[in-house]
Parts: structure tokens; sequence; C-alpha cells
């Protein structure tokens, strides 16, 4: 004999739902928010010689050393950024292997240009954030 008894369904309340759903979305904006890019020192070499003085990084992913550089730069980058602009010569992209031939620079090494795009200054993959600092009086 089959009896056909119905049991009765649960429901969740709807503020359960609402609330896991608020989550969730909590949750994911989250981890959107932190996949977005920061922030950072442009590859655009443009702004050489057009009226204010530029700092370029030459990078190369393949070392280390521009990366602790960068991170020099991204320090001094508020304090600076109204007197000059801070650029990076990317060594994967075109312009920024032609920068690095034009002015014999590798992985890390900086160079300080004026407002005309001259020469002012330079360094070899600096080993600390004064030395960088001193450079950058030089723009003054």
């Amino acid at each position: 004999m089959n009896s056909t008894t119905s049991k009765p369904q649960r429901h969740i309340p709807a503020w359960i739902k609402w609330t896991f759903m608020l989550v969730l979305l909590a949750g994911v904006s989250a981890v959107v928010i932190q996949q977005l890019p920061r922030a950072g020192i442009s590859t655009d070499l443009s702004g050489i010689g057009q009226g204010k003085p530029v700092l370029v990084l030459t990078r190369d992913i393949h070392y280390l050393g521009g990366a602790e550089v960068l991170e020099y730069l991204k320090q001094l980058n508020p304090e600076y950024q109204t007197r000059l602009d801070m650029r990076i010569a990317h060594q994967g992209q075109p312009d920024g292997q032609a920068f690095a031939d034009r002015y014999s620079t590798y992985d890390g090494d900086l160079v300080l240009l004026n407002g005309a795009g001259e020469e002012i200054g330079r360094l070899q993959q600096p080993g600390n954030l004064q030395a960088v600092r001193q450079l950058l009086s030089q723009a003054e």
C-alpha cells in the first residue's frame, strides 16, 4: 500500500536569502576590486621634452633590479609628481627598447631629463631611496 502523504515543504525565509545574496555580492565585489590595476607609473614616453622634467626607469621584467627601483619611484611619486613626471621605459615595448638603446641603459637604471628632453643625470641601479632623492635634486 502506497500512501501519498505529503511532507510539509520547508521554505527559507526571505531575509536569509537577501542576507546571503548581499554577502555574496560583497565578496565578489571585493575580489573584482582587488584585481583592478593599481595607479602606477606610466610607460608613455611621449611626454619627454614637453617642458617638464622626466625621470625614466629602464625596466626589464626578466631581471629583479628594476623592480626594487620601481618601488623607490612609487614611494617618491606623490612627493615629486607636481615637479616632474616619472616614466618607465619597458623593454617589452618598442619605444622602451629605443629609449634604452639611445641612452645605453639596462634594467634598473634611471635617467633624468630636463624639460627639453636633455639628459641632466643618471644612476645605474640605485641601491637606496636616498640615492634616487639625490638624483631628483638635480631637476630643481
